[in-house]
């Protein structure tokens, strides 16, 4: 032995990761349990599931959220779009709780939790994390795909049908009225749908999922068509303005500079050389209610503005819609949906809450995981034409994607795990990969 010798520590070398942990990383990985919450509301849509059934999936819910949050603990980074969710949701809730009865504070307190945590997670989210979240998400719209066109091409009743209608296709598909009517999907309505499969669009074009390149253009041509298939107008239209958006700024896709003028171009050029006032889908709106109602959405922000200065600012409760429709300070059409998310935000929330959700698109569109901006821009996109927040599928959907990696979270590595304790590799004995 020779005395006086310095010990050198023990440092942890490349191999196989440690054993797992009962019930650890498969049920508290962020990507998955912010998956599972987005497959449970697309498989069983919350607008025409039985109370009882709500409640059930929104506790099971609860309780893997919640278990992951514990888990990651100290992992967990704030982030000013988590915030902003939050100040969102309380102005909601806090209403509720003035204006509804106990039932419907609970329904909108549980909900709200759940949102919130999704954000939290999300927010924390490291690459690994964002990637199997949206491998999922192209899983999820493989089979809302499959489901619609079993119901647009064979005529298989569609699992929900229509806001629980029965039924395969619904309506007219303006986009393909060959196709005879909309498909819904399980998602119990086409906009949902749409814009789901608007989504997978922008996610298989993006470079998050690591895809072979044909893998990723066949994604992406599937996505398309079960855009078609919905016959959303407005998830078609959202469509073309992010990917036009996403092909302009550097890294959104994976597009070369050459590729990126020639789509300006090309998009002047269509400009210029293109009557859009001939385009069916543009035609196909005179003569109906869709586009007035929808504008319509802007004269009850101002009847909304005229109720007691609590109401104005905190908004009259989430789930309030129908009786502000009732009470004639929404649209006077018939329709019992605003089609405007932030119309409708300022009517539940209020204007702190819909200034809340006017910052949290900026912060997320700025600051969000680059490789999903795109699709986060998709569903900003769609707050002009859709309650996009009514829906659970959707709102989990939105929240996620605009929070998604804002926390700066821990490298990938160490996120996988709580802490061991052993002691970090020396700068000279790092492993170059």
């Amino acid at each position: 032995m020779i005395t006086g010798a310095h010990e050198v520590p023990a440092v942890r070398r490349p191999g196989p990761p440690p054993p797992e942990e009962p019930g650890g990383p498969l049920l508290t990985s962020r990507g998955t349990v912010l998956l599972t919450v987005m497959a449970a509301w697309t498989a069983v849509p919350s607008v025409v599931a039985s109370p009882k059934l709500n409640w059930l999936i929104t506790l099971l819910l609860l309780a893997l959220v919640a278990n992951a949050l514990w888990w990651h603990g100290a992992r967990l980074r704030p982030s000013g779009p988590v915030a902003l969710v939050a100040v969102l949701l309380l102005c909601g809730t806090l209403s509720v709780a003035h204006f509804g009865t106990l039932a419907d504070l609970a329904t909108a307190a549980s909900a709200a939790l759940l949102l919130l945590g999704c954000a939290v997670l999300a927010a924390s989210a490291g690459p690994a994390d964002v990637r199997r979240f949206s491998r999922g998400v192209m899983a999820i719209a493989v089979v809302q795909l499959v489901a619609a066109t079993a119901s647009a091409l064979l005529g298989t009743p569609a699992p929900w049908g229509y806001l629980g209608a029965a039924g395969s296709t619904f309506e007219v598909n303006q986009l393909l009225p060959e196709l005879g009517g909309r498909a819904t999907g399980t998602m119990a309505h086409p906009i949902p749908f749409g814009t789901l499969m608007a989504v997978s669009v922008l996610l298989a074009l993006s470079p998050v999922l690591r895809w072979p390149l044909t893998l990723r253009l066949l994604a992406a041509a599937g996505g398309a068509f079960g855009v078609v298939l919905s016959g959303s107008r407005s998830a078609a239209l959202a469509l073309l303005v992010a990917v036009f958006v996403a092909a302009l700024v550097p890294g959104a896709l994976r597009v070369q500079p050459v590729a990126r003028t020639v789509v300006l171009l090309g998009a002047v050029v269509a400009l210029l050389t293109v009557e859009v006032g001939s385009l069916r889908v543009v035609t196909s709106l005179q003569g109906t209610g869709s586009l007035t109602h929808r504008l319509g959405a802007l004269d009850a922000a101002e009847r909304l503005a005229e109720r007691p200065l609590a109401q104005t600012l905190l908004g009259s409760g989430t789930g309030s819609l129908r009786d502000l429709f009732d009470a004639g300070l929404l649209q006077l059409d018939g329709f019992f949906a605003v089609d405007n998310q932030f119309v409708a935000t300022f009517a539940t929330a209020g204007l702190v809450g819909a200034l809340a959700l006017i910052g949290l698109v900026a912060a997320g569109l700025l600051h969000g995981h680059r490789a999903t901006r795109p699709a986060a821009l998709l569903m900003v996109a769609m707050f002009l034409s859709f309650d996009v927040l009514e829906w659970t599928a959707t709102a989990v959907l939105t929240v996620v994607l605009l929070t998604l990696g804002t926390g700066r979270g821990l490298p990938e590595q160490d996120a996988a795990r709580p802490s061991t304790g052993a002691a970090p590799i020396a700068p000279d004995q790092a492993v170059l990969r």
